[in-house]
């Protein structure tokens, strides 16, 4: 099973992430302490942590591991973040950032969405889900936005260096298919 190469929503494209993104990768949102506060990776501290991103994206693209598109506003060209799905039925992960300037602008929610409702309309996926940090209220929003609705709080679930949590605290967010 593949996603699309892209996506297009009103405002959005989402294509794969490729090496020439790596310099607004850090710039819009990877190097950003802010935005990346509640994220599991640490803050890129140069462009060369987000070309080995864009290169670990390429891969995962080239082997079906997932399917991280970047997320560009249509109107501008501007990157404004990255969603990726990893697709494993019957289910369906997915995580996003988006810079801090783009907050706030539905951006988040319309590409999430789309990204979501693309997964769950596959006769092989009944479950698309999502972790957020509790503390994280925008991601949140996001989350239910999209369809997701909180299942649970999972102890110990995930490291977020930027808070000094070595295995902190998540929200599971998920929509569910019925089955037949």
């Amino acid at each position: 099973m593949r996603a699309p190469d892209e996506i297009h929503t009103e405002r959005l494209r989402l294509r794969p992430i490729v090496r020439s993104d790596a310099d607004a990768i850090f710039h819009t949102y990877a190097g950003s302490a802010r935005a990346t506060h509640f994220m599991p990776f640490k803050t890129h501290q140069h462009v060369a942590d987000s070309l080995a991103f864009a290169v670990r994206c390429q891969d995962c693209w080239r082997s079906g591991a997932a399917f991280p598109w970047a997320v560009i506003e249509t109107a501008s060209g501007r990157m404004l973040g990255n969603v990726e799905l990893k697709l494993s039925p019957p289910q369906a992960s997915i995580g996003y950032i988006f810079g801090d300037a783009f907050w706030g602008q539905g951006f988040a929610s319309e590409a999430v969405s789309a990204v979501v409702a693309w997964a769950i309309a596959q006769p092989d996926i009944y479950r698309v889900w999502a972790t957020c940090h509790p503390g994280n209220l925008g991601s949140a929003a996001v989350l239910r936005k999209a369809g997701l609705h909180l299942e649970a709080t999972l102890a110990n679930w995930e490291a977020r260096p930027q808070l000094g949590e070595v295995a902190g605290p998540s929200h599971m967010y998920a929509l569910i298919k019925p089955t037949a």
